[in-house]
């Protein structure tokens, strides 16, 4: 993984800051249950509300991070990540999700890239504690994704996501739990 300014490059994706003329697309998926898969409800944004986040910093600050992620050989877009720091579990705690909005670009592994590159970023530059993830019951892919990243279940709980109640799980890696895995250690790029 390698970082230049405001994107960083892992061997196939390119995870680079939200951009003006990102917005309709990220809007449309964010509209979309297909982009947002059986996991997630659309967010609904607003390209306008997302404007003035741009141009605010509020994607882009100390507190938060949000990334469109492209396939670097085909520059074509397929998904965000972002991650935000958590006020009330202390500074150094990061909450992160992901989307791969190309319902034929999912199970290829790029998710499992996405989250290991961003993590190991995390962990090893910005000097992070603890990275958690919340996850759908059913969404049994990325928990298996999450367990081969090192990541333990903390709790299942009943949560909010866009006004419809759904039961998941909280799964926590810790900079200890990150320093001993062998997938951060040992990995070609």
């Amino acid at each position: 993984m390698s970082l230049f300014g405001d994107r960083l490059f892992t061997r196939r994706l390119i995870l680079s800051k939200i951009r003006e003329d990102d917005l309709q697309t990220i809007v449309t998926w964010s509209r979309s249950k297909i982009a947002c898969g059986s996991y997630l409800n659309p967010e609904n944004y607003d390209i306008e509300q997302m404007r003035t986040q741009i141009n605010s910093g509020g994607f882009w600050g100390e507190l938060e991070k949000m990334f469109l992620v492209s396939i670097k050989d085909r520059e074509l877009p397929i998904g965000t990540v972002h991650y935000w720091r958590q006020p009330a579990a202390g500074k150094n705690s990061i909450t992160m999700a992901l989307k791969v909005a190309l319902p034929e670009e999912r199970g290829k592994g790029y998710g499992t890239e996405i989250q290991k590159f961003l993590i190991m970023h995390l962990f090893d530059r910005l000097s992070v504690e603890v990275i958690e993830m919340y996850t759908d019951i059913d969404n049994i892919a990325q928990q298996r994704c999450l367990q081969k990243l090192g990541f333990e279940l903390v709790e299942s709980l009943v949560y909010d996501d866009q006004q419809e109640k759904r039961t998941g799980h909280l799964f926590r890696l810790t900079s200890d739990q990150y320093h001993s895995q062998p997938i951060y250690q040992y990995h070609y790029e």
